[in-house]
């Protein structure tokens, strides 16, 4: 894929193999399936909706919330992809709806979309084919969805915006985001591709 002139193409943290605690995590959700794959038709649909790469939209829930649905931050994001209520009221969504698993996916998706849509824009990128964006424009979406759209333009952030991104990146990779509901249709999902984190578990 086209990169803008002068771009590295490179990523932008490294991602390191998961820690102990990570692959602990890890092994913990996917001994539940039916809790962490309930939300799979949902994410399926809103990533196919906007042309989203759906382990991506996964991966933001899982480290977001690590799939609870009445997660809340100190700062007051809410919910699976804990989404301000000011940013979920930009993207159509009343506050009071934030806890409903279907009503935040749909508006944290539609956040996501307009984070690709910048980044095609910005780095002059080729068409808008979200489902195969390169790990360094990835990384700067992450970096984005924690920190809002200023991070897009720099690489100076903060610590834990870095961390953020190397763990939503961990879970990317991970088996955590697979799809494994059988009424999936798997074979329209983008296969997994290599990571640091791609082979240790099986």
């Amino acid at each position: 894929m086209p990169l803008r002139r002068g771009s590295q193409g490179t990523p932008v943290v490294n991602v390191p193999p998961p820690s102990a605690a990570y692959l602990r995590t890890f092994r913990q959700l996917l001994a539940a399936p039916e809790f962490t794959d309930r939300f799979d038709e949902i994410i399926l649909a809103q990533a196919r909706r906007h042309n989203l790469d759906p382990r991506l939209l996964k991966a933001i829930i899982a480290a977001e919330s690590e799939f609870e649905t009445n997660a809340r931050s100190p700062k007051g994001a809410r919910g699976l992809m804990q989404m301000m209520p000011a940013t979920a009221q930009e993207m159509g969504l009343s506050k009071d709806d934030l806890y409903d698993p279907r009503a935040n996916i749909k508006a944290g998706a539609a956040y996501l979309h307009i984070l690709h849509r910048t980044a095609w824009k910005r780095f002059d990128l080729d068409k808008p084919r979200y489902t195969e964006t390169p790990e360094w424009v990835m990384q700067r979406i992450i970096a984005s969805y924690n920190a809002g759209p200023r991070a897009m333009g720099h690489t100076s952030w903060r610590p834990e915006t870095r961390s953020y991104v190397r763990k939503v990146m961990l879970f990317y990779y991970s088996d955590v985001t697979k799809f494994r509901r059988p009424s999936m249709e798997l074979a329209e999902l983008p296969a997994l591709p290599p990571g640091p984190a791609a082979a240790l578990l099986p």
